[in-house]
């Protein structure tokens, strides 16, 4: 009997997620990526230049139990680290005060740990939107209150890429939810990188699970006949499938509706703002959160500094120069107070990264979806899909949802919503 073979297209943190699922229960898979490496957004960049940085701020929660297992799985759990174990700091430019908070309601039962300006009210409001029935945009739940400033306003665009005041109250209580469980909000960075510390250790799994990876291979479009793909057309081949075999599409949206222009897809994108300053930094690896900046996190490193601006829409279009300069002034105060030689006169070698379509636009309205599986034997997979706020949690669920969609459903286009009730809580 012919092994059924599974054909992955996108070597993105979905696309390997489905990868390892397969690998790991004795499938046979085959995993395509357009770029020169694996990892998608989720990677380390290196230039020639040897200023080798991660393209983002990307961070886990320990909420964040299908990641988590991910790393487990591929023996890399002990690389992802919690840089603050005694809270967040939180610096406020406008002020000059830093200030450590907690990002679960278990760790203000400490008061040096509970958000500036926090009262009763507020606790009713924050249960309000961690269980929002009806959706409505994050600030018009929260109001203009001092936690806005100070937890949920960053906690929304770290989550959700986009401003408060339009961003889903509901993709958002879905992270909050799973926050109120005792030590849910401790967050998590890669030791040493993404591509070290997460994306590497997957690949060398899937070798030795024998799946191949082939990087260099866009995929051009599907050959399909009678609601089933027959064919792949890649950069410098064309793969025909046999009647067994399977897709997986572990693409973002625009790529979908390139490929399959009948599937509704959502069309609106957030950027993100990456600045990496080149400079001496520090042995472990500290993370801050910015309120009254241009930015909104400070990652420090060994031999750089990154620093993310979320829902960026409004800064993408800068100068790159004016942004870095800007920028690093903000941050000068918090490295000086760490113990770094740092200059707001003096900016280190700087690099921008812009990626104007680094996320969904996760609104109130309603995003167009497709259906999860919308031929005979071709899954999506993606963090963009379904009621989930776009992460590397998503991500994950999402390839292994794809492949029990191929194994387990009943027909084209019929399988269910993409997130199980009991999956709900497992998402920050």
């Amino acid at each position: 009997m012919t092994a059924r073979r599974t054909h992955i297209v996108g070597a993105g943190i979905a696309g390997l997620s489905a990868a390892l699922t397969l690998g790991r229960s004795g499938g046979e898979a085959v995993l395509y990526e357009a770029a020169p490496e694996p990892g998608g957004r989720c990677r380390t960049i290196h230039p020639a230049d040897g200023f080798s940085h991660d393209n983002g701020t990307h961070v886990l929660f320990t909420a964040n139990r299908q990641a988590l297992n991910l790393l487990k799985a591929v023996g890399a759990r002990d690389r992802w680290i919690e840089p603050e174990r005694t809270g967040l700091p939180l610096y406020d430019a406008r002020t000059g005060a830093m200030r450590r908070i907690g990002l679960s309601p278990w760790s203000w039962l400490r008061p040096s740990r509970r958000p500036p300006g926090i009262g009763i009210s507020d606790l009713a409001r924050i249960l309000r939107l961690a269980f929002a029935v009806q959706d409505c945009p994050v600030a018009s739940i929260i109001g203009n209150r001092p936690i806005m400033d100070s937890l949920i306003g960053p906690l929304t665009v770290a989550v959700l890429n986009t401003p408060p005041e339009a961003a889903s109250a509901r993709r958002l209580a879905l992270a909050l939810r799973s926050l109120l469980w005792p030590r849910a909000g401790r967050l998590l960075v890669a030791r040493n990188g993404l591509s070290e510390d997460l994306v590497q250790p997957a690949v060398e799994t899937l070798q030795t699970l024998g799946v191949p990876i082939l990087a260099g291979q866009r995929l051009r479009s599907l050959v399909i006949h009678d609601d089933r793909v027959i064919g792949l057309s890649l950069t410098d081949r064309t793969i025909a499938l046999r009647p067994e075999d399977q897709v997986v599409l572990a693409l973002p949206p625009y790529e979908i509706e390139r490929l399959l222009p009948a599937l509704p897809v959502p069309r609106r994108f957030e950027a993100i703002l990456n600045l990496h300053f080149r400079m001496p930094g520090l042995e472990r690896p500290r993370f801050f959160g910015l309120t009254g900046a241009l930015a909104q996190w400070l990652l420090v490193r060994r031999d750089h500094v990154s620093v993310t601006v979320s829902a960026a829409d409004a800064a993408v279009h800068r100068d790159a120069a004016d942004l870095a300069a800007a920028i690093w002034r903000d941050v000068v105060p918090v490295l000086r107070d760490l113990g770094l030689e740092a200059s707001a006169d003096r900016q280190p070698e700087a690099r921008v990264v812009k990626e104007k379509r680094a996320t969904i636009r996760q609104d109130a309205s309603s995003l167009p979806q497709p259906p999860l599986r919308p031929l005979a034997n071709l899954a999506l997979a993606g963090d963009w899909l379904g009621t989930l706020p776009a992460t590397i949690e998503s991500a994950v669920i999402s390839g292994e949802e794809a492949v029990a969609a191929l194994q387990h459903a009943p027909a084209a286009g019929a399988y269910p919503s993409r997130h199980h009730p009991h999956r709900r809580e497992d998402a920050a």
